[in-house]
């Protein structure tokens, strides 16, 4: 067991770790690690409501446990909700935050915008499912009263620091955890092949099935081609800090409690610059590492879907028997018996093993039985070192307390306690003048050491020769705890839940096609231009059509889009002041009344249509025009990844599809602007 203050020594007030919590042993891990906040979910309302998670009972002890470390909880009510769900969603805000949770996580724009206007005093924070990676985007969220960001994880370093440095609003930033290949908000593959939407929490990662990518029909690779490798950023930490990001999050409340220890306990010592240990990290999950797009466009798909572990030896020898077999393999690792293995043949996964007789034959040589049959030169990789993960989950710690005792004959008893600078004073039973035995400090200081939350300080204001029954003392040391306990976990808060009425339908835009050049007829009253590359030239010569035959133009913005293609596209707007289509916050900021609210924008209710109030289309909701979004937004680059292309010779045309092995067939279209994003379509 180790103290409050002795693991938190070395503090950086700067920064902050934010762990996931998806069960409350979890909980306890982050908290016992280092992390300064939790982020976690209830019931229906957040984006991993395929787990436990918590209800509004046991959020209250989650809540407890965390505030007693001085440990904030961040609530995610990050999903998607319909008009008929709004009040739902209002009531469990408003209950959770009467509980004492600190801060909310939000998706819905409506309801961001709804608790703000009533609950001014809640803190709200942008979920990465809305997709914000841009100073602009920021800017329009500032409005909106959220005061901290979690950026999209597309969201390379540059951009950080714009944003840091021109907005008043915190950053928060995934640094470790899985890595969905599609930009955050906008993938709707489940959605629409499954009808399991991922912005309502109900993803079915069809991104870790194996998909065959195709050039006019013929077979080029297969394979995991969307199964992006883990994120990674431990050894990227003073760039963060020299970012001033103010948060770094790790993904993973889907995780084991062993995960949520490893990662915070390793993010803890690099903030602190205290000795990492990646192997660590691996160990708890990984499918490869990789920094993602935090300095470019990284190679981020993995040939794995799923915990490869760490290659710890390859086998040597293998004597075959009639139910079991020995496998004998050298490491260099010191191996623990119920230890858990993954086996590889030419870097193809060929099975699992538990090695509950794991047995030290030689130096660097072990032997195991198993009935599965495994060849030599097998790699073994360990998946669960089951003793470092005991040890890990019996790792726990007690908030630190200076307790000032007045111990005088004939007075009360009394402690005096000092924390978060403030004095509580509890009055106890009457101290005995001691006839044969007095009670000794250390005795007193042993009976106070017996609390699991808390390791006391004791300090003797005044102590005369006392006595006091076992049982007097035992009580008063429970009710100094309590009142510590109480004085920590207590909130004044109450306040009253209103009636969340619809008072506005959303306007439908309609009678419009989108077209992607400007070679293909027109044939509706409002023609959308979404063309792969965006040129001022190209733009004038679609307007120019339009006008000919009596069309309304409209530019279609990219979901996606840094500093210098912003720059771009809003030279074109202002130049040729077309219409627009907002995919993405940042597009709010352009100068121009026409706008119309686009697809990748996520307009899912009446009350984000309102505070809109332009014409809207939907990517998934019915409350307006509904179309087929593209299934996924891609910021890697498949040429690279899996042609081993690069920019000077690029291969790419339109005839490049991915094909699951249902048969359905997904097209691959690109958009370039300063970097290229790609888009799987039908």
């Amino acid at each position: 067991m180790i103290t409050f203050q002795k693991l938190f020594l070395c503090y950086n007030e700067n920064m902050k770790i934010l762990s996931p919590a998806g069960n409350y042993e979890s909980l306890k891990a982050a908290v016992y690690n280092g992390c300064d906040e939790v982020y976690l979910g209830i019931n229906n309302y957040n984006a991993r409501n395929n787990i436990d998670g918590f209800d509004l009972k046991s959020l209250k002890q989650a809540v407890n446990f965390a505030h007693i470390f001085g440990v904030k909880v961040h609530l995610a009510i990050n999903i998607l909700f319909t008009d008929d769900e709004m009040q739902s969603a209002v009531n469990a805000i408003v209950d959770a935050y009467n509980l004492g949770v600190d801060a909310f996580i939000i998706q819905d724009l409506g309801l961001a915008y709804l608790i703000h206007l009533k609950y001014p005093d809640i803190e709200i924070h942008a979920s990465t499912q809305m997709g914000i990676h841009n100073l602009e985007g920021v800017k329009v969220l500032e409005k909106f009263g959220f005061s901290r960001v979690v950026l999209a994880r597309e969201t390379p370093l540059q951009e950080i620091k714009r944003i840091k440095a021109n907005s008043n609003i915190e950053i928060e930033y995934f640094v470790q955890g899985a890595l969905c290949v599609s930009f955050s908000g906008n993938c709707y593959l489940s959605s629409y092949l499954c009808n399991a939407s991922g912005n309502r929490g109900k993803c079915k990662q069809l991104c870790r099935l194996p998909y065959t990518l195709q050039q006019n029909g013929k077979n080029l690779k297969s394979g995991y081609l969307l199964s992006a490798k883990d994120f990674n950023l431990i050894n990227k930490i003073e760039s963060l800090k020299n970012a001033e990001v103010d948060a770094i999050k790790i993904e993973g409340r889907a995780r084991r409690p062993y995960y949520v220890a490893t990662a915070t306990r390793e993010y803890y010592n690099a903030i602190n610059n205290l000795k990492i240990n990646e192997d660590n990290l691996k160990l708890a999950f990984n499918r490869d590492y990789t920094a993602g797009y935090f300095e470019g466009n990284d190679k981020i798909i993995s040939i794995y879907n799923n915990h490869i572990g760490i290659e710890i030896g390859k086998v040597e020898k293998v004597i075959s028997g009639k139910t079991f077999n020995e496998v004998y393999f050298k490491s260099k690792v010191n191996l623990s018996p119920k230890s858990t293995f993954k086996i590889f043949y030419n870097s193809q996964e060929i099975g699992v093993l538990t090695a509950y007789d794991l047995k030290s034959v030689s130096k660097d040589t072990y032997r195991l039985t198993t009935t599965q049959k495994i060849k030599p030169n097998s790699t073994l990789n360990l998946i669960i070192d089951a003793k470092k993960e005991q040890e890990a989950l019996s790792f726990t710690k007690r908030r630190y307390v200076d307790i000032a005792l007045t111990c005088k004959t004939n007075q009360p008893i009394k402690a005096e306690v000092c924390i978060n600078n403030q004095k509580i004073e509890i009055i106890g039973e009457l101290c005995q003048q001691a006839k044969t035995q007095p009670l000794t400090q250390d005795t007193i200081k042993n009976n106070f050491n017996k609390s699991e939350l808390f390791d006391a300080k004791i300090n003797f204001i005044a102590f005369d020769s006392i006595f006091m029954p076992k049982q007097q003392l035992n009580e008063f040391r429970r009710s100094v705890f309590e009142k510590v306990e109480c004085f920590l976990t207590t909130t004044t808060r109450n306040i009253k839940k209103f009636d969340v009425k619809k008072d506005y339908s959303a306007i439908s835009f309609k009678n419009f096609e989108i077209i992607e050049n400007c070679h293909e007829n027109f044939l509706q009253k409002n023609i959308i231009y979404s063309p792969e590359i965006y040129s001022f030239k190209d733009v004038q010569q679609f307007i120019k059509k339009c006008k000919q035959q009596n069309k309304k133009p409209y530019l279609d913005l990219p979901n996606f889009a840094l500093e210098k293609d912003i720059e771009l596209l809003k030279n074109i707007v202002l130049e040729t002041k077309i219409g627009i289509v907002a995919n993405n916050y940042y597009a709010l900021d352009f100068k121009t009344n026409d706008i119309i609210i686009g697809g990748g924008l996520n307009v899912y209710n009446s009350f984000t249509a309102k505070i809109f109030n332009k014409p809207i289309i939907c990517a998934e909701s019915n409350i307006a025009t509904n179309i087929k979004y593209p299934y996924m937004t891609l910021r890697h680059c498949p040429m690279k990844n899996h042609l081993k292309a690069n920019c000077n010779n690029c291969p790419y045309n339109n005839n490049y599809t991915y094909k699951m092995d249902n048969g359905k067939v997904l097209k691959l279209k690109r958009k370039k602007i300063s970097t290229c994003t790609f888009y799987l379509c039908d």
